[in-house]
């Protein structure tokens, strides 16, 4: 214990660690099977089953929600384990405040729920428990996820190249798609947009010749809810990312690349022509419900679900209004492909047991419970009865459930169901209340495959030497790109007078060291596969 408070106070791990547990509630809405054989293995039964009474103690700490063993799903829980719950985490406080409160005081309970790379930055301390050999005899339902789930087992498993966290895993693909105003498109005699080109024309039409009819040029053809990089959305459409992405089996910097410098160019250019939001970087997170509801936004790139509400939201005060997913329109090099996919470890979150637990063997058990057929119901819809009944065999939300405006915030509060802990999520949970529209989105972009892999950087677990140097070097890189970006596209600077020198001064600010310390972890990675 001596060993392992000294190692939980040591000041690089707490340097790397002052972050909070991250998911919003969308982010928690996939589409069908995550799995890299395109189904979950068949559940066994719980090894915790018919097992003396546990009582143990937690950590999860939420600064929204009181959260505590007595929720209805580890009541359930309880019945089918024997194990009881008691969370002991702090009340107040944000989430790093509570996080180093509990690994200044050394003491950590037999569970750990926190996110997956500050677990790991613990764990190669010795401070949990690695799963490796207790995996078979004790978690068969976890550990087969896992050996169908050859991603999800490289990503989890840490700089040392053990297994020490039960993750949240999230069931799908598709995540954000490109929407349009149909209703726009009907009245000026358009069709939707196919190629980079045909998009900008259409986004022309739409600021000069007053699709909406009020004789106003109020129009907003595109526009973003991400007030720090919503201009980022249009780059794929060049070939170009404002992020890390795959390149020749390696990994690279987006702003590093070619392709950049054009994107750059040409959304300055669409920003300019008034094609682009003015208010872009200010209005924020009300971006879809300010232009929407005033009948001024034309198109966006967002998440499938909420976007396609609108469709319902407006119709009492906007009949004719009609936002419809469309396929990416192709970039410059005739490419369709959508940039996001639904990551199944986005929720950065999951669960692992502390050096300090008397029995890791039965605990591991009761996180297995989890993973079996009865383990995720509960976990994904609550309590039968109460907040969903079995219809042919399935799973079917109440009224009551389906008609609360966000069903996810409800199921957690009222059951425990779909908390962040280690388990797997059950796209059939999301899709009983997701817009139709929205569905035929995802549906459109899972069967044309449209997700890009290139784009799609795995999770990376580095080691504390690691981890440290890029909270070193990377933080003013970021601000260094976000500052110059957003200048050119406002117009202040040229994109052609000043990319060689922001080039060489991505070099000077050390981003091949960043580089390296990506590519090493990544090598890592692959080696897991």
């Amino acid at each position: 214990m001596k060993k392992m408070k000294s190692l939980l106070l040591a000041p690089a791990l707490m340097a790397v660690l002052i972050s909070g547990c991250g998911g919003g509630n969308e982010g928690a809405a996939p589409s069908p099977s995550a799995n890299d054989s395109g189904a979950s293995p068949a559940a066994s039964a719980s090894p915790a089953a018919n097992v003396e009474p546990l009582n143990l103690n937690f950590y999860y700490y939420s600064q929204a929600l009181q959260i505590n063993g007595d929720l209805p799903i580890f009541q359930e829980a309880a019945k089918a384990t024997g194990v009881t719950l008691k969370n002991v985490a702090p009340t107040g406080g944000d989430d790093a405040q509570a996080w180093n409160l509990l690994l200044a005081s050394g003491e950590l309970p037999d569970i750990v729920a926190y996110q997956l790379s500050g677990l790991n930055n613990i764990a190669v301390q010795g401070a949990l428990v690695p799963l490796d050999d207790l995996l078979a005899e004790n978690a068969p339902n976890f550990k087969a996820f896992l050996d169908g789930n050859k991603a999800v087992k490289s990503a989890i498993t840490a700089s040392d190249g053990k297994i020490y966290v039960v993750p949240f895993v999230s069931d799908g693909e598709a995540q954000e798609g490109w929407y349009i105003r149909q209703d726009w498109l009907d009245k000026l005699g358009l069709k939707a947009p196919a190629t980079v080109q045909e998009y900008y024309e259409v986004l022309k039409a739409f600021r000069e010749q007053d699709p909406n009819g009020n004789g106003k040029k109020d129009e907003v053809p595109f526009f973003s809810r991400n007030a720090t990089s919503g201009f980022a959305s249009l780059f794929p459409l060049w070939d170009a990312s404002l992020s890390f992405k795959l390149k020749d089996g390696k990994i690279v910097y987006g702003p590093n690349e070619p392709e950049y410098k054009t994107a750059a160019t040409e959304t300055a250019k669409w920003y300019k022509e008034g094609l682009i939001d003015k208010e872009i970087f200010t209005r924020g997170n009300t971006a879809r419900d300010i232009l929407f509801a005033n009948d001024t936004g034309g198109s966006v790139h967002d998440w499938f679900a909420s976007t396609a509400n609108y469709n319902n939201k407006l119709q009492p005060t906007l009949p004719n209004f009609s936002l419809r997913p469309i396929a990416p329109p192709a970039s410059i090099s005739g490419k369709v492909f959508e940039v996001t996919k639904r990551n199944p470890l986005g929720n950065d979150a999951g669960w692992a047991i502390s050096a300090n637990a008397k029995d890791p063997a039965a605990v591991l058990r009761y996180l297995d419970f989890w993973w079996t057929e009865e383990g995720r119901r509960l976990h994904n819809f609550g309590i039968e009865g109460e907040t969903y009944t079995v219809v042919d065999g399935k799973p079917v939300f109440t009224e009551k459930v389906l008609n609360e405006p966000a069903v996810v915030d409800y199921l957690i509060k009222t059951t425990g169901a779909q908390l962040t802990i280690g388990g797997h999520q059950d796209f059939a949970y999301e899709e009983q209340w997701t817009n139709k529209i929205a569905l035929e989105g995802v549906k459109m972009y899972v069967d044309n495959n449209y997700f890009a892999p290139e784009y799609q950087v795995p999770q990376l677990n580095f080691t504390l030497d690691e981890d440290k140097k890029i909270k070193e070097l990377f933080p003013p890189i970021e601000t260094y790109v976000m500052e110059t970006s957003q200048k050119w596209f406002m117009g202040g600077e040229t994109v052609e007078g000043s990319y060689d020198a922001f080039v060489q001064q991505l070099k000077q600010l050390k981003l091949d060291e960043v580089l390296e310390i990506y590519n090493t972890a990544y090598a890592r990675y692959l080696e897991q596969q």
